[in-house]
């Protein structure tokens, strides 16, 4: 821990900057374009400049080195499910947006499960991640944090694209490729991503098998594009095939096989301060699992969910210092299952598609309001579920924003109240494990936040400091109710408090050498909650630049000791363990080897030390990747 706190700590993990004296925007915080540092909420910014630094690295691997971010699985085998945490919230907390429209899958526990490790560093522009409580802006689940993929877009050239391999430890091989361009008003992108690797055994134990694992994806989008108008369509698969085990401490002979379809289309109209926009999606997902009995593998269950999600919304800037937006979702989910019966010979149906159908229809507004250093953003959401009735959720945030030139200081608080509908998998369960718990409720929270920063508005200087506070009602937890057979069931706890802080700096001391880092804490007052869920995590990195064509990123990864659990199937019991901390030392080599072309090296886990991530699992010794790309 001595080596994280060296660094101080950061907002965010990145050094690296755009062109000398550039202003950065993002949009995540108000639906519209908008100065970073004139957000009144803590907004963190990956930018594609940043992105350089991480290649050959996925959506997880970055974002869990990001202040409050805990994706635990993390350092385990690549065939096995990851879970979000962040700043003491469960994925249920998270939303997750690729270019603005929400990415869920409602086959899971949670709406979430979509896999980030998908998702690879050659395809994202950038990410911005927003913490704090935003239902106003983005409905159920943006409870925690709202994390926003912006995937590559199209250039002023006709054709142009990126052509990218690598390979890696554990029989890891890759490859992803960028076809981009544009003719007159049109414009396009087609990208892929394929990764097969060997794996390593997914739980610890001596003379296991290996767990291997196969992902892909593949998106496209065509444009079109006006002086005041732009209509883009978008399309893509996602698919993960991999072997898993019976369990902590289990060897076992498992598959799992999931798809994800997806389409939409997304457009926005100018007209005089004012900007119409609709974003629509709908996608399925498909999750099957086998297992090997005798001498094949025979299909346990199989999970089918339908996700349809539109928005209008418009947004005015009726002059330098006021900002409206208000605007309307809707949200219409399906899932269906099969299931293999005790001592059957093929699954049979548990639930049909039409019998689960839930909607959602929300209405919003929000308003930025400026008048010389006080700024004030305040808005209010109604959602109208089909199962759980309307729930009224508002948020306000006053700050302080005072301009120094190319320094600014500023100051605020916010105040917001969130509403999360159970997933339907939590409501209808999964026979014959996880039974159907009909009368669920809704979760609901409100939390404070004080927010304070220095810095410069180029990021080249930024120190950051957040404090805040979250009280959870009747939040969502999976318990065992028979370890005989081991099934259970969800269900609500009446109360959770969580209290916590964030500190960092990033600071780029010249054209050779940036640093910085961050700190986190969170404290959970229900021990139902606490699983995996550590109370300290730090960050840091040292970024050197030593020749014009060279970059050197060291890392370094702190988690505090935290409390897990397993099942013992010898005892037929749960077993609670507290894990040690962890200090782990990754290095990232660039190198660009021609104008067009960049090799670079990861090494993970520098030091081979030996950890656990989760109790019974095994997580990486030293690894390796090497890639080159090849830019046209």
């Amino acid at each position: 821990m001595v080596a994280g706190l060296l660094f101080a700590t950061g907002f965010s993990q990145w050094a690296a900057q755009e062109k000398e004296g550039m202003i950065p925007e993002i949009t995540i915080a108000a639906k519209s374009p908008q100065q970073l540092h004139k957000t009144g909420k803590n907004v963190q910014l990956i930018s594609s400049k940043d992105l350089e630094k991480y290649k050959g690295q996925n959506a997880a691997e970055i974002l869990n080195q990001v202040s409050g971010f805990q994706i635990t699985g993390t350092f385990n085998n690549a065939s096995e499910p990851k879970s979000l945490k962040i700043r003491g919230g469960s994925m249920a907390n998270v939303l997750i947006l690729v270019d603005g429209i929400p990415l869920k899958d409602v086959t899971g526990n949670d709406y979430n499960a979509t896999d980030l490790r998908l998702f690879s560093a050659e395809n994202i522009e950038s990410i911005e991640i927003l913490n704090g409580a935003s239902s106003v802006l983005y409905g159920s689940n943006a409870t925690v944090s709202v994390i926003n993929i912006k995937t590559k877009k199209s250039a002023q050239k006709t054709f142009e694209g990126v052509l990218g391999a690598r390979v890696g430890s554990f029989g890891t091989y890759a490859q992803n490729l960028v076809f981009k361009g544009k003719k007159d008003r049109f414009n396009y992108q087609i990208s892929g991503f394929n990764e097969n690797s060997d794996g390593l055994s997914a739980a610890e134990g001596k003379d296991f098998d290996k767990d291997g694992f196969s992902k892909q994806n593949i998106n496209a989008r065509i444009g079109y594009q006006k002086e005041n108008f732009n209509v883009n369509v978008n399309g893509g698969f996602q698919h993960h095939f991999f072997d898993f085990d019976n369990g902590a401490f289990e060897d076992g002979k498992y598959r799992g096989n999931d798809t994800q379809l997806f389409g939409g289309v997304n457009a926005q109209y100018n007209y005089g301060k004012s900007s119409l926009n609709f974003n629509s999606r709908i996608s399925g997902n498909n999750r099957l699992v086998d297992n090997y009995v005798g001498n094949k593998y025979q299909d346990q269950y199989e999970y089918q969910g339908q996700n349809i999600f539109a928005e209008v919304y418009n947004q005015t800037k009726f002059s330098e210092f006021v900002n409206f937006v208000a605007g309307a979702q809707y949200e219409s989910q399906n899932l269906s299952s099969k299931s293999l019966p005790w001592g059957g010979t093929s699954m049979e149906t548990v639930l049909k598609m039409g019998d689960t159908k839930l909607n959602n229809f929300d209405v919003y507004a929000n308003a930025n309001l400026e008048y010389q250093l006080f700024h004030l953003d305040l808005g209010a959401r109604l959602n109208n579920n089909s199962k759980y009735n309307s729930h009224f959720v508002y948020s306000i945030n006053p700050f302080v924003l005072k301009d120094l030139g190319d320094l600014y200081l500023k100051a605020g608080y916010s105040y917001a109240t969130a509403f999360i509908a159970p997933t339907l998998y939590q409501n209808y369960g999964s026979l014959p494990y996880i039974q159907p718990n009909f009368d669920l409720k809704p979760e609901t929270n409100s939390s404070h936040e004080i927010d304070l920063s220095i810095g410069k508005k180029d990021r080249s200087f930024v120190v950051n400091f957040s404090l805040y506070q979250r009280k959870e009602k009747d939040v969502f937890i999976y318990k065992v109710l028979d370890y005989t057979n081991y099934t259970g069931k969800y269900l609500n706890i009446n109360e959770n408090k969580v209290k916590g802080f964030e500190l960092g700096l990033q600071y780029k001391l010249n054209e050779k050498l940036n640093l910085g880092g961050n700190f986190s804490f969170a404290e959970k007052d229900n021990p139902a909650t606490r699983l995996r869920s550590p109370k300290q995590r730090a960050n840091a990195f040292v970024e050197i630049l030593p020749f014009l064509n060279n970059r050197i990123n060291i890392s370094y990864e702190y988690i505090s000791k935290r409390n897990d659990a397993y099942y013992d199937s010898n005892n037929y019991a749960t077993k609670y363990v507290t894990l040690d901390a962890i200090n782990l030392f990754n290095i990232n080599i660039n190198q660009k080897i021609y104008k067009n072309i960049e090799a670079y090296l990861n090494i993970g886990n520098i030091f081979n030390t030996s950890y656990i991530d989760v109790i019974g699992f095994t997580t990486k010794p030293r690894n390796y990747s090497f890639g080159i790309e090849y830019k046209f």
